[in-house]
């Protein structure tokens, strides 16, 4: 009996010795969890339940002075309603310089709109009056021919004359081809810019003699190789030559006309012909361009017994 008893102790023993001992690792296990700060795990929703969604909080446009600051945002595209409308957005480096596209809304607003019609509209010609002024002050105006700027020429300018400004508001509409006969020219006075010269005009047979006063007259040719002499007179004295001397038709017609020597003076140099020349005859009068080496020579011989020269 007494060794019954025995055993029955020895069996409570051991139970309460595994029970304090499951007890020590449970309140171990606790006070793991609670110092860690863990959460449990939230259970996982039934299936078939509905997913909820919480309602996202509205966000000022400033920082709040009660919690940090968030991370900016990625920049989005950049939009400006203009007149009611919205303009294209604005990417890139157009929306980091801070700029933005303004497009076609502002066709409907009463300012700020540019009529594309007014801006395309190109300012209207001013008539260029040209004035040479004479060795004895007086100066002579020519006045610009008026064109319509919108009548088509039914002949057109030739090429090498459309270097000379507003050809056509100047001159009017070309009435016959260009023509390419050899030119002879010849400078009076003593120093550039020259103001007087004589023309040659070899399909004509005619010497035009251009005064400084704005004025011309055309004289017949009537110098012949082999028969006259190349300097048909020599006023100065001395050797005759060239300069200062014109000579050949322009020599002859000199010494012929004492008018012509006292206005005109001496050549600084001797006559030749235009390396490349250019003729063409207008509603005003006739333009020749006269070339030589890195010049050319624009003179306008019009109908009103005017002249003038332009030289590029």
């Amino acid at each position: 009996m007494i060794n019954m008893h025995l055993a029955v102790c020895h069996r409570r023993a051991f139970l309460a010795a595994l029970r304090a001992r499951w007890v020590g690792l449970l309140a171990i296990g606790l006070l793991a969890a609670a110092c860690s700060g863990g959460e449990t795990p939230a259970a996982p929703a039934e299936a078939g339940a509905p997913a909820t969604t919480a309602a996202a909080a509205p966000t000022s446009p400033l920082p709040s002075s009660a919690s940090p600051a968030a991370a900016a945002p990625a920049a989005e595209p950049v939009t400006q309603a203009v007149g009611g409308a919205v303009t294209e957005p604005v990417t890139g480096s157009a929306a980091q310089s801070g700029t933005q596209a303004i497009t076609g809304a502002t066709a409907g607003t009463s300012t700020g709109a540019i009529s594309q019609a007014a801006a395309a509209q190109p300012a209207a010609a001013q008539p260029v009056v040209t004035a040479t002024v004479s060795a004895n002050g007086s100066t002579a105006v020519f006045a610009p021919l008026e064109v319509d700027e919108g009548a088509d020429c039914e002949i057109e300018s030739h090429l090498d004359l459309v270097g000379y400004p507003e050809l056509e508001q100047r001159m009017g509409c070309p009435t016959e081809e260009a023509r390419f006969d050899p030119i002879g020219i010849e400078e009076f006075g003593d120093l550039p810019p020259y103001d007087r010269f004589m023309l040659w005009f070899s399909h004509e047979k005619q010497i035009y003699v251009l005064f400084p006063d704005g004025t011309y007259k055309t004289y017949a040719d009537t110098w012949v190789e082999g028969q006259d002499p190349t300097h048909p007179c020599n006023p100065l004295g001395g050797e005759a030559d060239s300069p200062p001397l014109p000579r050949r038709g322009f020599g002859k017609l000199w010494c012929e006309n004492p008018d012509i020597q006292s206005v005109m003076g001496t050549v600084p140099r001797e006559e030749r012909l235009c390396q490349h020349s250019v003729l063409q005859r207008f509603a005003s009068g006739r333009l020749l361009a006269c070339f030589e080496d890195a010049t050319v020579r624009y003179f306008r011989i019009l109908d009103d017994s005017t002249w003038d020269v332009v030289a590029q």
